[in-house]
């Protein structure tokens, strides 16, 4: 089993909508995939065009031991998707807690039958640093952290990249949104290719409006706009992780 764990230090660097995007490309080149949504505020399934939340999902397997096989689903694009499910504040604290005290509980999570051993299991994570993010790179075998062309992103590097270090799989950082015509989008470029170097990858995703209507649309953005440069560029990264993933 190889799990890849996508991770940004901000908020709004496009995570769940690149999830959903590897999810079906990969399943589409004959991986096995499973889609983990392990931030709290799970809207993956009306990224994904479904008209409500599931009620149940890895929050209840997490923190009441529910079987994982009830909270699974399987997606249109043929993948299967785990919801974080819909909890309360005081149930995400709680959950926080046996992240931090019972770490084990996720490494038997993904020793379960549901996942396979040529499974490919992509998780969206919260924003960084919450106790998601420290647990699951504990175990990912890739971490692709997503950036966007701002300052507090590329600030956010900083504090990222020791515990990055320290994880068990190789990470690399992408560059979300970009717009090559935009100079400031070019100089912070070039200053993450300064701090990173081969860690940020050579390609980036475009800024695309079509995603945004195909959100609105509800629906995936291949099928809403299958020639956008954004498709493009996410299938090129999808080919990528392929080939890293061996």
């Amino acid at each position: 089993m190889i799990i890849i764990a996508l991770v940004s230090p901000t908020g709004g660097a496009g995570r769940t909508s690149l999830a959903i995007a590897a999810a079906t490309q990969l399943n589409m080149l004959g991986r096995n995939v499973t889609l983990v949504q392990a931030d709290p505020a799970n809207n993956i399934e009306f990224q994904l065009g479904y008209s409500s939340r599931s009620a149940r999902g890895l929050a209840h397997v997490i923190l009441q031991g529910e079987p994982i096989g009830q909270a699974l689903n399987t997606t249109n694009a043929s993948f299967k998707l785990l919801p974080f499910g819909e909890v309360s504040v005081a149930q995400q604290l709680a959950i926080d807690r046996v992240l931090m005290e019972q770490p084990q509980r996720l490494t038997d999570l993904f020793q379960q039958d549901e996942f396979a051993d040529d499974a490919v299991v992509i998780i969206d994570l919260p924003r960084w640093p919450a106790p998601w993010c420290q647990k699951v790179m504990a175990l990912s075998d890739l971490n692709l952290i997503t950036l966007i062309p701002d300052s507090a992103s590329v600030l956010g590097i900083d504090t990222l990249l020791p515990h990055l270090l320290e994880s068990r799989g190789a990470s690399y950082f992408l560059m979300n949104r970009f717009d090559s015509a935009k100079v400031l989008h070019l100089d912070l470029w070039t200053l993450c290719k300064m701090k990173l170097s081969h860690r940020l990858l050579p390609f980036y995703l475009h800024e695309d409006q079509a995603l945004a209507e195909s959100l609105a649309a509800g629906l995936a953005l291949a099928d809403y706009a299958p020639r956008s440069q954004l498709v493009e560029d996410q299938q090129k990264l999808c080919n990528w992780i392929d080939a890293e993933i061996g």
